[in-house]
Protein backbone atom coordinates (compact mmCIF):
# COMPACT_ATOMS: atom_id res chain seq x y z
CA UNK A 1 0.00 0.00 0.00
CA UNK A 2 1.80 3.23 -1.41
CA UNK A 3 -0.75 5.98 -0.20
CA UNK A 4 -2.69 5.38 2.92
CA UNK A 5 -6.36 6.64 2.17
CA UNK A 6 -7.48 7.92 5.56
CA UNK A 7 -11.54 9.41 5.97
CA UNK A 8 -12.23 12.16 8.23
CA UNK A 9 -16.06 11.62 9.28
CA UNK A 10 -17.53 14.41 11.04
CA UNK A 11 -16.82 18.38 11.52
CA UNK A 12 -15.85 20.63 14.25
CA UNK A 13 -12.29 21.20 16.06
CA UNK A 14 -11.43 18.07 16.64
CA UNK A 15 -11.65 17.00 12.90
CA UNK A 16 -9.35 20.12 12.14
CA UNK A 17 -6.77 19.61 14.28
CA UNK A 18 -6.75 15.44 13.58
CA UNK A 19 -6.30 16.86 9.53
CA UNK A 20 -3.90 19.43 10.30
CA UNK A 21 -1.54 16.78 12.16
CA UNK A 22 -2.05 14.17 9.00
CA UNK A 23 -1.06 17.07 6.69
CA UNK A 24 2.71 17.56 9.26
CA UNK A 25 2.84 13.59 8.83
CA UNK A 26 6.04 12.85 6.53
CA UNK A 27 4.44 10.00 5.09
CA UNK A 28 2.21 9.53 2.46
CA UNK A 29 -1.54 9.72 3.45
CA UNK A 30 -4.50 11.17 1.58
CA UNK A 31 -7.07 13.10 3.54
CA UNK A 32 -10.89 12.81 2.60
CA UNK A 33 -14.15 13.66 4.04
CA UNK A 34 -16.58 10.96 4.40
CA UNK A 35 -20.23 11.52 5.08
CA UNK A 36 -20.78 8.30 7.43
CA UNK A 37 -18.37 5.30 8.62
CA UNK A 38 -20.71 3.11 6.69
CA UNK A 39 -19.25 -0.55 7.00
CA UNK A 40 -15.63 -2.29 6.33
CA UNK A 41 -14.93 -4.86 3.50
CA UNK A 42 -12.44 -7.42 5.43
CA UNK A 43 -11.71 -8.76 1.94
CA UNK A 44 -9.85 -5.77 0.96
CA UNK A 45 -9.65 -3.55 3.95
CA UNK A 46 -11.17 -0.79 2.90
CA UNK A 47 -14.29 1.42 3.51
CA UNK A 48 -17.54 1.09 1.01
CA UNK A 49 -17.02 5.07 0.75
CA UNK A 50 -16.41 7.04 -2.63
CA UNK A 51 -13.07 6.78 -1.47
CA UNK A 52 -12.58 3.67 -0.70
CA UNK A 53 -10.60 4.46 2.38
CA UNK A 54 -8.03 2.41 4.03
CA UNK A 55 -9.25 3.76 7.10
CA UNK A 56 -11.95 6.46 9.29
CA UNK A 57 -11.34 8.66 11.81
CA UNK A 58 -14.53 9.83 13.35
CA UNK A 59 -15.29 12.38 15.87
CA UNK A 60 -18.49 10.76 17.32
CA UNK A 61 -17.54 9.06 21.05
CA UNK A 62 -16.08 5.72 21.04
CA UNK A 63 -18.05 3.17 23.11
CA UNK A 64 -17.96 2.45 26.67
CA UNK A 65 -15.91 -0.58 26.34
CA UNK A 66 -13.02 1.03 23.73
CA UNK A 67 -9.55 1.33 24.26
CA UNK A 68 -7.98 4.42 25.95
CA UNK A 69 -11.61 6.08 24.37
CA UNK A 70 -9.98 5.94 21.06
CA UNK A 71 -10.52 2.43 19.58
CA UNK A 72 -12.40 -1.10 19.56
CA UNK A 73 -10.68 -4.29 19.05
CA UNK A 74 -14.18 -5.13 17.59
CA UNK A 75 -13.64 -2.82 14.96
CA UNK A 76 -10.92 -2.46 12.94
CA UNK A 77 -9.21 0.75 10.84
CA UNK A 78 -11.59 3.13 12.77
CA UNK A 79 -10.44 6.20 15.60
CA UNK A 80 -12.18 8.63 17.74
CA UNK A 81 -11.15 11.99 18.20
CA UNK A 82 -14.03 13.35 19.92
CA UNK A 83 -11.66 16.05 21.84
CA UNK A 84 -8.79 19.01 20.51
CA UNK A 85 -6.45 17.78 23.24
CA UNK A 86 -3.07 17.39 21.77
CA UNK A 87 -2.21 13.94 22.98
CA UNK A 88 -5.21 12.27 21.66
CA UNK A 89 -4.48 14.04 18.27
CA UNK A 90 -0.80 12.96 18.29
CA UNK A 91 -1.60 9.57 19.45
CA UNK A 92 -3.85 8.72 16.60
CA UNK A 93 -1.48 10.24 14.46
CA UNK A 94 0.89 8.23 15.57
CA UNK A 95 -1.06 5.07 15.11
CA UNK A 96 -1.56 6.52 11.43
CA UNK A 97 2.14 7.16 10.93
CA UNK A 98 2.96 3.34 11.90
CA UNK A 99 0.70 1.86 9.88
CA UNK A 100 1.40 4.15 6.65
CA UNK A 101 5.38 2.79 7.46
CA UNK A 102 4.36 -0.60 7.76
CA UNK A 103 2.91 -1.07 4.33
CA UNK A 104 0.19 -2.49 6.23
CA UNK A 105 -3.55 -2.59 5.54
CA UNK A 106 -5.38 -3.53 8.71
CA UNK A 107 -4.85 -2.07 12.13
CA UNK A 108 -6.86 -3.05 15.44
CA UNK A 109 -5.92 -2.79 19.00
CA UNK A 110 -5.33 -6.52 20.70
CA UNK A 111 -7.86 -7.90 22.79
CA UNK A 112 -5.92 -8.70 26.11
CA UNK A 113 -4.40 -5.09 25.54
CA UNK A 114 -8.11 -3.17 25.54
CA UNK A 115 -9.32 -6.14 27.93
CA UNK A 116 -6.79 -5.12 30.76
CA UNK A 117 -7.26 -1.32 30.15
CA UNK A 118 -10.90 -1.97 30.55
CA UNK A 119 -10.01 -3.83 34.18
CA UNK A 120 -8.16 -1.33 35.22
CA UNK A 121 -11.10 1.38 34.35
CA UNK A 122 -13.25 -0.59 36.20
CA UNK A 123 -11.45 -0.72 39.21
CA UNK A 124 -11.54 3.09 39.24
CA UNK A 125 -9.00 4.01 37.31
CA UNK A 126 -8.05 7.48 37.11
CA UNK A 127 -7.19 10.37 34.48
CA UNK A 128 -3.54 10.50 35.20
CA UNK A 129 -2.35 7.13 33.22
CA UNK A 130 -4.72 7.74 30.26
CA UNK A 131 -2.73 10.71 29.76
CA UNK A 132 0.67 8.86 30.30
CA UNK A 133 -0.75 5.88 27.72
CA UNK A 134 -1.64 8.76 25.19
CA UNK A 135 1.38 10.15 25.30
CA UNK A 136 3.81 7.16 24.63
CA UNK A 137 1.99 5.33 21.68
CA UNK A 138 3.00 1.57 21.82
CA UNK A 139 2.74 0.15 18.43
CA UNK A 140 3.00 -3.30 20.38
CA UNK A 141 -0.51 -2.67 21.55
CA UNK A 142 -1.62 -2.98 17.69
CA UNK A 143 -2.08 -5.46 15.14
CA UNK A 144 -1.03 -4.53 11.82
CA UNK A 145 -1.71 -6.64 8.88
CA UNK A 146 -1.77 -6.52 5.55
CA UNK A 147 -4.29 -7.81 2.89
CA UNK A 148 -2.12 -8.74 0.49
CA UNK A 149 0.38 -11.21 2.71
CA UNK A 150 -2.60 -12.12 5.02
CA UNK A 151 -2.83 -15.32 3.13
CA UNK A 152 0.66 -16.54 1.84
CA UNK A 153 2.70 -18.64 4.30
CA UNK A 154 -0.19 -19.85 5.70
CA UNK A 155 -0.53 -23.28 7.57
CA UNK A 156 -4.01 -24.34 7.93
CA UNK A 157 -4.40 -27.91 8.89
CA UNK A 158 -4.75 -30.48 11.29
CA UNK A 159 -2.82 -30.84 14.34
CA UNK A 160 -2.38 -32.33 17.92
CA UNK A 161 -2.07 -30.68 20.69
CA UNK A 162 -0.60 -32.09 24.38
CA UNK A 163 -0.89 -30.36 27.65
CA UNK A 164 -0.10 -32.71 30.10
CA UNK A 165 -1.85 -36.39 30.22
CA UNK A 166 -4.63 -34.54 27.30
CA UNK A 167 -4.34 -35.04 24.03
CA UNK A 168 -6.92 -33.03 21.38
CA UNK A 169 -6.72 -33.10 17.67
CA UNK A 170 -7.27 -29.29 16.39
CA UNK A 171 -7.56 -27.23 13.51
CA UNK A 172 -4.72 -24.49 13.29
CA UNK A 173 -4.51 -21.54 10.89
CA UNK A 174 -0.80 -19.74 11.82
CA UNK A 175 1.93 -17.69 9.85
CA UNK A 176 5.44 -17.19 10.86
CA UNK A 177 8.40 -14.96 9.48
CA UNK A 178 12.25 -14.96 10.77
CA UNK A 179 13.20 -12.37 13.30
CA UNK A 180 16.15 -10.43 12.51
CA UNK A 181 16.48 -9.08 15.93
CA UNK A 182 16.95 -12.87 17.63
CA UNK A 183 17.88 -15.09 14.31
CA UNK A 184 14.76 -16.91 15.56
CA UNK A 185 11.52 -18.01 13.76
CA UNK A 186 8.17 -16.91 15.48
CA UNK A 187 4.88 -18.69 15.00
CA UNK A 188 1.20 -17.32 15.79
CA UNK A 189 -1.98 -17.56 14.65
CA UNK A 190 -5.20 -19.26 15.80
CA UNK A 191 -6.41 -22.62 16.79
CA UNK A 192 -10.00 -23.60 16.26
CA UNK A 193 -12.45 -26.26 18.21
CA UNK A 194 -14.30 -26.69 21.60
CA UNK A 195 -11.59 -29.00 22.70
CA UNK A 196 -8.63 -26.50 22.19
CA UNK A 197 -11.42 -23.80 24.23
CA UNK A 198 -11.67 -26.15 26.89
CA UNK A 199 -8.12 -26.51 27.27
CA UNK A 200 -7.77 -22.48 28.04
CA UNK A 201 -10.50 -22.47 30.02
CA UNK A 202 -8.60 -25.03 32.14
CA UNK A 203 -5.60 -22.50 32.33
CA UNK A 204 -3.65 -24.42 30.00
CA UNK A 205 -0.89 -22.08 28.97
CA UNK A 206 2.60 -24.23 27.22
CA UNK A 207 1.66 -26.96 24.77
CA UNK A 208 3.14 -28.81 22.36
CA UNK A 209 1.87 -29.13 18.96
CA UNK A 210 2.44 -31.48 16.21
CA UNK A 211 1.56 -31.99 12.89
CA UNK A 212 1.30 -34.85 10.42
CA UNK A 213 4.85 -36.12 10.11
CA UNK A 214 6.20 -32.99 11.99
CA UNK A 215 8.21 -32.90 15.24
CA UNK A 216 6.70 -31.64 18.56
CA UNK A 217 6.82 -27.96 18.72
CA UNK A 218 6.60 -25.88 22.06
CA UNK A 219 3.46 -23.36 22.03
CA UNK A 220 1.52 -21.32 23.94
CA UNK A 221 -1.87 -20.75 24.17
CA UNK A 222 -1.86 -17.21 25.00
CA UNK A 223 -5.64 -15.91 25.01
CA UNK A 224 -9.85 -16.53 23.93
CA UNK A 225 -10.66 -14.23 20.96
CA UNK A 226 -13.55 -12.45 20.83
CA UNK A 227 -14.93 -15.30 18.39
CA UNK A 228 -14.23 -17.91 20.82
CA UNK A 229 -10.76 -19.05 19.13
CA UNK A 230 -7.93 -19.14 20.76
CA UNK A 231 -4.67 -17.65 19.84
CA UNK A 232 -1.35 -19.37 20.14
CA UNK A 233 2.05 -18.44 19.71
CA UNK A 234 5.48 -20.55 19.30
CA UNK A 235 8.98 -20.09 18.94
CA UNK A 236 11.51 -21.62 17.26
CA UNK A 237 11.20 -24.73 14.75
CA UNK A 238 7.21 -24.78 13.84
CA UNK A 239 4.82 -28.25 13.83
CA UNK A 240 4.29 -27.49 10.06
CA UNK A 241 6.94 -27.67 6.97
CA UNK A 242 8.90 -24.48 6.18
CA UNK A 243 8.16 -24.00 2.34
CA UNK A 244 12.10 -22.20 2.26
CA UNK A 245 14.20 -25.38 2.43
CA UNK A 246 17.32 -23.14 3.51
CA UNK A 247 15.59 -21.33 6.35
CA UNK A 248 17.91 -21.67 9.30
CA UNK A 249 15.66 -22.05 12.24
CA UNK A 250 17.63 -22.05 15.91
CA UNK A 251 16.01 -23.75 18.40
Amino acid sequence: MSVLRVGLVGSGPAIAAMRARLRRSPDEIDIADVATVGEFDVACDEWDNRERSHLLITSDPAPDASYLGVACSRQANLFHVGSTDSSIVDYVGAVIDEMARSGATRVQVRVPIERSWLRYVRAGGGELKLIRKLKRFDASDYDYTSADIRDEGIYDGAVVIRHEEDEITARIRVQGYLDPLDGRFHWAGIAFGDQVRALKDAKASSVEVLADGGEPAQARLTEITPWGTVRITGTGTPPYPLEDAELLVRR
